[in-house]
């Protein structure tokens, strides 16, 4: 190495005596013009031609020394592909500097670093694609699982029963399902299995369609939580299957469920607020082979709602780390606005409440939620929900003679029942301006006595007080004395929602 550093200094002196020897013969040149004597001018032509053959000799070594084996570097560099190997960029004549080596060696290393990088950002790329496609696969797979239409039974006017499926950047297979195990009998069930993959897919799918199966072949709610457990466990892929199944008797409202793994629901009884259904939460399915699953029982009246969904939506921070969790989930539900909504309007209004709660999007946890609405009445107790507007009082009009006549009251017997209503409706709407109006109707059980109360926001004051106009005076004077028994009670929580009750004895 020191020789090659030797002879590219030793190229460099003959460049600079070359230099000299030009420099003396221009000084030869101009003092042969002061003395214009011969030696002078025959001094000058041999220091010129000595300084031309060292200049052409130093140049010819600088080419062979620098010039050439940069060119040739260069030409390496061209023609380099990725996948040539970094030695043939490197410079391994015995003839080459210490400076030539260093710029190859230079080279060397810098396309090193490139190749490198490229290879790490091909790699990223590659495995984000193919986590992109794995992910996209799982959810079309999800997606195909997802419950059809049901059929159209009589009992489908019993209940009312929607789901969503909402995104995340977590990794889990997300479901929800409802089918009729026969023509009286729903099943619900929604549930998760940890890992976004196409495996964990079609565990889930698996799982799914074996509860089915189990369920419409006649076996009860415990025993197919304990096939499906066992068939799952045998299967040795150490998943588990997170999930909540009930059934419910669309004609009583008799609901009864299982939950191996899930969150715990949510119940809202008529227009009253959200409660946290506590029963006992199973390990998961899978998992351990000896779990004794027990149901439990819960009785739907007409209007109520069961709300479900996966861990992902309780679990769901904000930019502080606080969980969306169970005080701010069951505050959401319990804020007036959602409870004049229909069940898809509900489940909508939770999710948009859910993804404000959440501040960064790379924190969005994805769920799975399912509403269950019962709305068969009971022989003696139904209700009606109408928007606060005059024309709808034919509408309140048909419930009553209907929950009159499925009691066996006769028309004449309620005449004065059914006026006291018809008045009653024309005041709440002139007070409510707006809003929704429920009319509940309570029939005793000796069919003496019929119960009426509405509920609408009537902002505190009695439809039946302060009426200034003489229509609004008269009608109210007439309930009044129409009726045997008149309460108004002002709203209790944030509903915003007073209500106004009537009881009539029955001629």
């Amino acid at each position: 190495m020191k020789k090659k550093t030797v002879w590219l200094k030793i190229r460099f002196r003959w460049l600079g005596a070359a230099a000299a020897l030009l420099a003396l013969s221009i000084a030869c040149m101009v003092l042969r013009d002061l003395r214009s004597e011969p030696l002078w001018s025959c001094a000058e032509f041999f220091l010129t031609l000595a300084a031309l053959m060292a200049l052409l000799t130093t140049l010819r070594r600088l080419y062979a020394g620098l010039y050439h084996p940069l060119d040739y570097l260069q030409e390496a560099v061209d023609a380099w592909q990725e996948d040539s190997g970094m030695e043939s960029l490197l410079l391994e004549e015995e003839n080459q500097s210490d400076e030539v080596r260093a710029v190859a060696r230079s080279v060397y290393t810098q396309l090193a670093r490139t190749s490198q990088k490229v290879y790490q950002i091909r790699t990223d790329v590659r495995r984000q694609t193919e986590q992109t496609v794995r992910r996209e696969l799982a959810e079309e797979i999800g997606r195909n699982a997802l419950p059809q239409v049901l059929p159209d039974y009589p009992s489908r006017e019993n209940f009312y029963t929607c789901g969503l499926l909402s995104p995340g950047n977590d990794a889990s297979c997300c479901f929800y399902d409802y089918f009729y195990i026969d023509p009286g009998l729903l099943c619900v069930s929604i549930g998760q299995v940890p890992g976004g993959g196409v495996s964990e897919a079609l565990y889930m799918v698996v799982a799914q369609t074996t509860v089915r199966s189990r369920l419409r072949q006649g076996r009860s709610l415990a025993e197919t939580m304990a096939d499906v457990n066992a068939q799952l466990y045998d299967l040795g892929s150490r998943q588990s299957f997170n999930v909540l199944v009930g059934t419910l008797n669309t004609s009583d409202g008799r609901f009864h469920y299982i939950n191996a793994g899930q969150a715990l629901p949510l119940l809202m009884r008529n227009e009253s607020r959200c409660e946290w259904l506590e029963a006992p939460v199973y390990a998961p399915l899978g998992i351990n082979e000896s779990v004794t699953y027990q149901t439990m029982d819960l009785r739907l009246k007409q209007g109520d709602r069961l709300l479900f969904h996966t861990s992902g939506l309780g679990r769901t921070e904000d930019g502080q780390g606080k969980a969306f969790g169970e005080q701010e989930l069951r505050s959401v539900l319990n804020l007036s606005v959602h409870k004049e909504l229909e069940p898809e309007g509900m489940l909508s209004f939770l999710q948009a409440e859910a993804a404000a709660f959440c501040v960064r999007e790379q924190d969005r946890l994805g769920y799975a939620a399912l509403l269950l609405e019962f709305r068969k009445g009971d022989k003696e107790l139904a209700h009606c929900e109408v928007p606060s507007q005059p024309a709808y009082a034919r509408e309140v009009a048909a419930f009553l003679k209907k929950q009159f006549t499925d009691n066996g009251i006769s028309p004449r017997s309620c005449a004065r029942a059914a006026l006291i209503v018809d008045e009653l409706f024309a005041l709440c709407c002139r007070r409510a301006g707006g809003g929704m109006v429920m009319v509940e109707c309570g029939i005793a059980p000796d069919a003496q006595m019929v119960n009426i109360r509405m509920t609408a926001p009537l902002g505190g004051v009695s439809p039946l007080e302060n009426n200034s106009d003489c229509p609004s005076a008269e009608a109210a004077e007439f309930v009044c004395s129409q009726a045997d028994y008149v309460t108004f009670k002002t709203c209790e929580n944030d509903s915003g929602r007073d209500t106004l009750t009537v009881v009539c004895f029955l001629e």
